[in-house]
């Protein structure tokens, strides 16, 4: 009888380790794709995730190597990248709509702001997340999956403090033989209460919430340090050229 009770008592701790390793994988796996699925619908740009490393049990956790490529027409690598972002979840509304976030940290992201006679890539990408924030778009994401089973759509989210900071910016704009080549540090970003003043915000607005605040800031600084080095007089030129590389600066 002891035997039968400790090889009971095995199967059981077997399969509590089972279902935990499949809801910590799952759970990963799925913030993953829907990071890789809704990004490039708001973007229109290539966006990847490395990983990610969140614990459903402590509700904290790091996304990973988070990239997103440039608009068409620009050969620059990248026009935003992350080494890691730290997320802090209210872990009792994991399984819950909306999930409340407590906070999201964004520490030393790049940026690289690239002109061309035809305008810059942060503008670009500002309009293609314009656009789609004025579009009916919804792209499907992968649902979670409640403890009882069930498939759960429309996952909403409500974040309480997000938090951008050590930010770098890379400019390189050129004209007519005028270049500006800098690297400048951007002011810190902090933002309060995305979500509740709804019920919650999808995964796609709130992407949208946090990414235009840090692409403006970018493209504010940018166009200070082509003023400063010059480059915007350079609209006394009649050249159709700079006229065009000076409204991608101000669209």
């Amino acid at each position: 009888m002891k035997k039968i009770l400790l090889g009971a008592v095995a199967i059981v701790l077997l399969l509590i380790i089972g279902g935990v390793t499949y809801l910590y994988l799952s759970l990963n796996s799925l913030v993953k794709k829907a990071v890789e699925t809704v990004g490039p619908a708001i973007t229109k740009t290539d966006v990847t995730l490395a990983s990610a490393n969140l614990s459903p049990f402590s509700g904290s956790g790091r996304l990973n190597g988070f990239f997103v490529g440039n608009p068409k027409g620009y050969e620059a690598p990248y026009a935003l990248k992350l080494g890691s972002i730290a997320v802090s979840i209210d872990k009792g509304t994991l399984f819950k709509n909306p999930i409340v976030v407590n906070s999201i940290e964004l520490r030393e992201p790049q940026l690289a702001l690239v002109g061309t006679p035809g305008g810059t890539n942060l503008q670009d990408l500002m309009q293609n997340i314009k656009s789609y924030g004025s579009s009916k778009q919804t792209p499907s994401t992968p649902s979670a999956t409640s403890p009882s089973g069930k498939q759960q759509e429309g996952r909403k989210f409500i974040v309480k403090s997000v938090v951008i900071s050590g930010t770098t910016l890379d400019v390189s704009l050129g004209a007519l033989g005028q270049h500006v080549n800098q690297s400048l540090t951007l002011p810190e970003i902090r933002l309060q209460n995305l979500g509740t003043t709804s019920d919650g915000l999808s995964a796609a607005q709130l992407s949208e919430q946090i990414l235009t605040p840090l692409i403006n800031a970018g493209i504010d600084e940018g166009i200070k340090a082509a003023s400063k080095q010059g480059l915007i007089q350079l609209q006394q030129n009649s050249s159709q050229q700079i006229g065009n590389f000076l409204k991608g600066l101000f669209k």
